[in-house]
C-alpha cells in the first residue's frame, strides 16, 4: 500500500502540476486571444475606414463623371456652333472669292477697253493735229489769195 499511495501521491502531484501548467497555457492562450481578439477588433475598425473612403471616393468618382459627361456635352454643343459658324464664314469667304473673280474678269475687261479708248484717243489726236495743220494751210491759201 505504501507504493499505492506513493503512486497515488506521485500521481495527484503531476495532475497538480499538468493542471497548473494548463492553467498557465489557457491563460496564456486567452491572453494571446484577446490579442487577436483587439488586432481584429482594430483591423476591422481600419477596414470600417477604408470602405468609409472607398465609398467617399466612388461617390467623388460619379460625381466626376457626372461633371465629365456635361462638359463633355458642353463641348460638343459648342464644337457644333463654332462648326456651323465655320461653315458660315467660308460660304461667305466663297462668296467673296466670286465676287472678287468677277471683278476682277470686269477689271480686266475695263483694261482692255481702255486700251483701246487710249488709241483711239492717240488716233483722233493725230487727226486732230492734221486737220489743225490742214486749218492752218488753209488759211495761209486764203491769206495768199485774198492778199
Amino acid at each position: 500500500m505504501d507504493v499505492q499511495k506513493i503512486a497515488e501521491a506521485v500521481k495527484n502531484a503531476i495532475m497538480g502540476e499538468l493542471r497548473d501548467e494548463f492553467r498557465e497555457f489557457r491563460a496564456e492562450v486567452r491572453g494571446q486571444l484577446d490579442g487577436f481578439k483587439l488586432a481584429i477588433d482594430t483591423m476591422n475598425k481600419r477596414l470600417d475606414g477604408i470602405e468609409s473612403r472607398v465609398g467617399n471616393i466612388e461617390s467623388d468618382l460619379r460625381a466626376l463623371n457626372l461633371r465629365i459627361d456635361e462638359t463633355n456635352k458642353r463641348i460638343d454643343a459648342v464644337r457644333e456652333e463654332l462648326t456651323a459658324r465655320i461653315d458660315d464664314v467660308n460660304s461667305r469667304i466663297d462668296e467673296t472669292n466670286k465676287r472678287i473673280d468677277s471683278l476682277y474678269t470686269a477689271i480686266g475687261e475695263n483694261t482692255k477697253e481702255i486700251g483701246e479708248l487710249k488709241a483711239e484717243i492717240s488716233a483722233l489726236r493725230e487727226r486732230q493735229d492734221i486737220i489743225e495743220d490742214l486749218i492752218r494751210r488753209v488759211r495761209k491759201l486764203e491769206e495768199k489769195v485774198f492778199a
